[in-house]
């Protein structure tokens, strides 16, 4: 059965290492639960990119879960609430309508 969420997501966006950033506040509607939390981004970055505006940065590389490469803070635990699991792997079923994700990167000088 597919079931479609509704989500606020608040990202960190900062313009480089001397800007001192800020929370912003995006709605994105009709998430597939099926959705990695990669793609739900992808579908937040179609959008903006249609709009004009600036597309969420983040890494990623192969998608499998292999690299290890896709990596943020998400609602204060590293890659989310799942052990063991890369952002890619992290699907949107573990996430109930109308949730607030807050996201954000790692807080370290070495990244």
């Amino acid at each position: 059965m597919e079931k479609m969420l509704n989500l606020k997501l608040m990202i960190w966006r900062q313009k480089g290492p001397k800007d001192k950033g800020a929370f912003e506040t995006y709605k994105v509607n009709d998430i597939d639960t099926a959705m990695s939390f990669l793609e739900m981004l992808d579908v937040l970055n179609e959008r903006l990119t249609k709009e004009g505006q600036e597309p969420i940065s983040f890494d990623h590389d192969c998608r499998e879960g292999i690299c290890g490469m896709c990596g943020a803070v998400v609602n204060g635990k590293a890659h989310g609430k799942l052990k063991g699991t890369t952002l890619c792997q992290l699907h949107m079923r573990h996430f109930k309508n109308n949730d607030t994700i807050v996201i954000e990167p790692w807080r370290a000088k070495g990244f």
